[in-house]
């Protein structure tokens, strides 16, 4: 897909949780995932990205989990958790599109 041009959804963080999760990563952690959570506007279902349930993926960004939401309707996309893989990650997924 060509990246001129507007972006086809608005990404978006769906809680101040999710910005403290993101601000808590080092600085260079936070720009690769950051220039991943970007990149989502135009490719929702980038390669390597898992589906969870529903309309929940997920995305690796080397050790860091990006667990977001796709809208389609709402042309959105709804970033639910920003994580480092460990045994908890995925616990209570659901909880974080409620």
């Amino acid at each position: 897909m060509s990246s001129n041009g507007p972006p086809a959804f608005e990404v978006r963080l769906r809680s101040r949780r999710v910005q403290r999760e993101l601000d808590a990563l080092q600085e260079t952690d936070r720009r690769r995932v950051m220039a991943r959570v970007a990149g989502l506007a135009n490719e929702r279902r980038p390669q390597g990205c898992e589906k969870l349930y529903d309309d929940v993926y997920r995305v690796r960004v080397g050790d860091i989990r990006v667990i977001y939401l796709i809208d389609e309707p709402g042309k959105r996309i709804e970033v639910g958790g920003i994580r480092r893989r460990n045994e908890k990650t995925y616990k209570a997924i659901e909880d974080l599109f409620r």
